[in-house]
Formats: structure tokens, sequence, C-alpha cells
């Protein structure tokens, strides 16, 4: 049998970090669920592993890499110096060192970032996007042609529903107004102002280089008292489990589509997944609209591991359980 290659294993922390920092406690915690996930994996498939916190210092990193000569990097820094906007530049850095990366590369997590561009790819691809428009700071509001109330306004580089709330979405000039100043004011940058797309929230999880397979999707459902208007992922629908609780809002597997409607969306899936070059492992966001069209909404890249999230849970269903997940993700970066 065949020796199992070295994994290096990096994650963000908030603080600096030695080559000798012992993580036993911070992987008891919640917060930590994901990197304790992944490190379980790679114990019982036989991994040998080392790992590392990465804050500020790519020294550390380099360092690191000569004293354990890893075969493959595990990728799971989402941010550099407390940074989410310098994810593609640490996973730049991590391409330069030689050595294979899991997930997606720097130009895909790039495109995917910068919610405009990722829109205007796809529109030029085909794919149906929200009319939208950016709007920066200090100049005067103008939507695009055909855009109508309700929008919702979003920040423009922002993640995990940062800045998005029950008031993003705006039903006329004066709320719309009020909301683009908010984002400048509160994340400075520009305003994502786009139309708001009634419909299923739906998250669809894909994982290849060449050869992509969709997994089952999940999406996201409220409870009946919930109004059409409110049903969007925001930042407290995401992460509060009271507010959750309260409005009943679950994610679930969804019902089976019929079949022409899967292969749509499966390829409409697999045609955006490589318009945003992205490789590795990913999840889609979508809109199913009462018509039963698929709209794009965003691209995750290197989306949460965690056994019990949507991904992994969708790669469970396809058979593809957690460690064998794991695995496929160390031999797509080989």
């Amino acid at each position: 049998m065949a020796e199992k290659p070295k994994v290096l294993v990096l994650f963000d922390v908030g603080e600096p970090t030695s080559l000798d920092d012992d993580y036993t406690e911070d992987l008891k915690s919640e917060d930590w669920k994901t990197e304790r996930h992944v490190l379980s994996a790679l114990r019982a498939l036989g991994y040998p592993f080392a790992m590392l916190g990465v804050h500020d210092d790519t020294g550390l990193v380099r360092d690191m890499i000569g004293r354990y000569q890893p075969d493959v990097i595990f990728n799971m820094v989402e941010q550099f110096a407390n940074s989410l906007g310098n994810e593609n530049r640490i996973t730049s850095f991590l391409e330069l060192q030689g050595l294979p990366v899991t997930g997606c590369g720097s130009t895909g997590i790039t495109l995917c970032k910068d919610k405009a561009i990722s829109k205007k790819i796809l529109s030029y691809h085909d794919v149906r996007v929200p009319r939208f428009v950016v709007q920066q700071p200090g100049r005067l509001i103008r939507l695009a042609e055909g855009m109508e109330f309700p929008l919702i306004v979003k920040p423009a580089r922002e993640e995990a529903s940062q800045g998005i709330s029950l008031k993003s979405v705006v039903n006329n000039e004066a709320e719309l107004v009020n909301r683009v100043c908010f984002v400048h004011e509160r994340f400075r940058q520009e305003a994502l102002v786009e139309e708001y797309i009634e419909g299923r929230e739906i998250y669809v999880g894909v994982i290849g280089n060449d050869r992509l397979q969709c997994l089952p999707a999940r999406e996201m459902v409220w409870g009946r008292d919930v109004p059409p208007q409110a049903r969007f992922a925001s930042y407290r629908v995401k992460w509060d489990e009271a507010y959750r609780e309260r409005w009943n809002i679950q994610n679930r597997f969804m019902p089976a589509l019929p079949t022409a409607d899967q292969r749509r969306l499966e390829a409409e899936c697999k045609n955006i997944y490589r318009a945003l070059n992205l490789n590795g492992y990913a999840r889609l966001d979508l809109r199913l609209t009462p018509e039963k069209e698929f709209v794009f909404i965003e691209a995750n890249p290197n989306p949460m591991l965690a056994r019990d999230e949507d991904f992994a849970l969708s790669a469970k269903k396809s058979g593809l359980g957690y460690p064998k997940l794991i695995e496929k993700i160390i031999a797509l970066a080989a």
C-alpha cells in the first residue's frame, strides 16, 4: 500500500503564533469545530499531518514547510491579519510555495469575492443574475434600466451576510438612500444594489477540477408566517440560533425536482463553476423563482467544511462520507 502524503493543515487565528503552539484546548471550542472535524478525518484516514495557525506572518508558513516537508497543504485560511479581504492574497502566497494546495485557487477566490465582477462575468455567459448597480460613496444613486422596487442593498465585498438584515430590502427611494448610506458609512465600501428575487433559497455544492460533480441541493425554508420579502439569508438568519428557532428557519435537502429541471440546474451550476475559474470545491447560492428560473446570487469558494454543515451533508447524501470527502479534497489538490 502506498504511503499517505504528509499534510500540513493551515487555518487562521486572531493573534500571532509560533511553530510549536499547542492547539489542544482551542480545538475543544465550538468555534473550532471545522478544524476539529478535518483533523479527526485525517487521523481516521491515516494521514500524517502537522498544523499551524496563521495570523500575519508568512515567514512562519515557510519555516513550517521547511521543518515538516509536507506533500500537500490543506488550506483552511480564510483571512490574514484579521482581514477577510486578504484571503486571495494568502492563497496566492501558498500557491507560490511549490506544493499542491487544497480547495479553490486565488483567481477563483478573487472573482467570487467581488460580487459585482462575478455577476458581470456570468451575465456574459448567459447566466441569469439580478439586475444590479454598484453605488460608489459620494455619487448620486442611479438605477439600471429595468430595475424596480423591491431592491436589496448589500456591501459589495463582505462575506457571511455581514451587513445584510431585514432593512436591506427597500421599497422606495428614501429607504434606498438610507440603506446605501448605511453601507458606505459602516463598511467603508461600495454598496451593491440589486433587484430582490422572490423564490426559494437553494445551495448547490460542486466538487472537482475538470470533471465536476454537483451534490444534492440544500435549501433554506421559513415558517408560514414569514412574508416573501423576508425570506433571504440575512446575518441573523445564518448565525442566530434563537432567531432561527423563533421564525422556524431550517436548512434541509431540497425535494426532488422534475428530471429536466434537475439536469438544467446541474448544467447551470457547472457552467457557473467553470466561468468563475473555481476548482477544488465550492457552494453556489441561487434562487429558484416561481417561474422555475434559476438566478445566481453568489458563489462561495472553500465553504465551511464541518461535518454538520450544508456542504458535507450534501456530500454524504451523494455517497461521499466525511472522511472520504476530506480524502477527495486532498486528491483534487494533488
